[in-house]
């Protein structure tokens, strides 16, 4: 899928995931216990915006845009292939 800056993303409802203490961020889903996945750096800061329903990936990039000095349309350009891989793991919905 080709994400754009209109993209609105939620974190499923059967979907837990707890903050580790270095940034990094562990995932499970309810129906799967016993898969987990890891996500750590920028990607961890997206995840926990789009958690905290800030969904709408355009402002999520201006967010982080503001945090690094990089272009919005950059972040999410370089996000393409995290957002791919939790939307097939179904641990995200796009509306």
């Amino acid at each position: 899928m080709k994400f754009t800056a209109v993209n609105n993303i939620e974190v499923r409802e059967e979907v837990v995931f707890r903050s580790n203490k270095d940034g990094s961020i562990v995932v499970m889903k309810m129906n799967d216990d016993d898969m987990f996945y890891k996500i750590n750096g920028v990607a961890a800061e997206m995840w926990q915006k789009f958690s905290e329903k800030q969904s709408n990936l355009g402002e999520v990039a201006n967010d982080l845009s503001k945090n690094y000095s990089i272009p919005s349309e950059k972040i999410i350009s370089d996000a393409q292939i995290f957002l791919d891989k939790v939307l097939e793991l179904e641990l995200i919905r796009v509306a």
